[in-house]
């Protein structure tokens, strides 16, 4: 980060919003890929931190009309019995997860203790997660196409896997918010299914970065800095011509975001991506939809993840959790 450059400052509770000291300058994919295995937040997690729920895997089919690639679908689900149930009920609501990793690292069970986390052991919710294309051995939008692929699949098995189709969130978190942003514009353009509401934590919206202040005040200095955003963006498009990349593609690039479900934004204020996932939400209330955006002061790229107990962080989740249950008409008590 050059010297004259001005940015907010981090909160003073985290602790290690200044990232790497002495960085690469140069994403090393498999270094990445293995740190994220070995981060605590796998299969294993989840089975330790939520053992009520029930897991399993779907192999899914893809879209004939765009992709025929199967992939693999995990689903969550609350034993019964852990409800106090003989057999699951119909109309449940659902999460659909997409997983971060800047679109080039993770699988599907990485971070989906964290939506798990924002409801009690005994919730009667299903959580599905979908195993997508990486890049760079998979260019955009194969990630996003799996995703969409995912959705029609649990729309169209809606009554066996006993859950209500007008209550899918399609929730991304980091990378996995460009692929959740990009699968809803690909499903308003195909009239495929319609989510109650999307939700972008932390979102990587956007390869374009000249004149982005966020870009440049965050470039370097913290976790997941700038530069690390454009390489993983060089990855996820490959070289170029960028001027045809569309919605699909990259969703902060659509020339219209109108007909998207209810979105739900929030981003760190000391991020490099805070400007995008704002102009982001201006461009949805400028094609006459909804949006809910917070921008939270001092919190850096994942600090609400990687250092819990921050008071703004702890808002950033609570806030977070409040908009789930209300869109998905879901309280402790249900």
């Amino acid at each position: 980060m050059a010297e004259q450059t001005r940015r907010p400052p981090f909160d003073p509770g985290y602790k290690n919003a200044n990232g790497d000291p002495n960085p690469k300058r140069t994403i090393d994919i498999p270094a990445l890929r293995k740190g994220v295995s070995m981060s605590g937040m796998d299969k294993h997690s989840i089975t330790q931190q939520h053992p009520q729920y029930q897991h399993s895997d779907i192999t899914i089919p893809g879209v004939p009309s765009l992709d025929a690639t199967p992939t693999t679908l995990a689903l969550y689900q609350v034993r019964p019995t852990e409800a106090g149930l003989q057999q699951w009920p119909s109309g449940r609501p659902l999460i659909y997860h997409i997983h971060g990793g800047g679109q080039i690292a993770g699988d599907r069970f990485f971070g989906l203790t964290i939506p798990m986390s924002h409801f009690p052991p005994t919730a009667n919710l299903v959580f599905a997660s979908p195993e997508y294309r990486l890049a760079p051995e998979q260019r955009a939008p194969a990630g996003a196409i799996d995703v969409y692929a995912g959705l029609v699949y649990l729309v169209s098995h809606a009554a066996e896997l006993h859950i209500d189709p007008a209550r899918i969130v399609l929730y991304g978190i980091s990378g996995g918010a460009a692929v959740a942003a990009s699968a809803a514009l690909l499903s308003r353009r195909e009239r495929g299914p319609r989510v109650c509401a999307l939700v972008l934590d932390i979102p990587m919206l956007d390869d374009r970065r000249d004149g982005v202040v966020s870009q440049e005040q965050f470039r370097e200095g913290t976790l997941w800095p700038g530069w690390m955003d454009e390489q993983a963006w060089d990855a996820v498009l490959g070289d170029g011509d960028r001027e045809d990349v569309d919605g699909v593609r990259v969703a902060g690039r659509a020339e219209n975001l109108g007909g998207l479900p209810l979105t739900f934004i929030d981003v760190g204020e000391c991020e490099s991506m805070r400007d995008r996932a704002v102009e982001f939400a201006s461009k949805i209330w400028r094609d006459g939809g909804s949006a809910e955006l917070h921008v939270w002061p001092g919190v850096y790229h994942g600090g609400a993840m990687f250092e819990p107990g921050v008071p703004v962080g702890e808002e950033m989740v609570r806030v977070q959790k409040s908009f789930l249950e209300r869109v998905l008409g879901f309280n402790a008590d249900n």
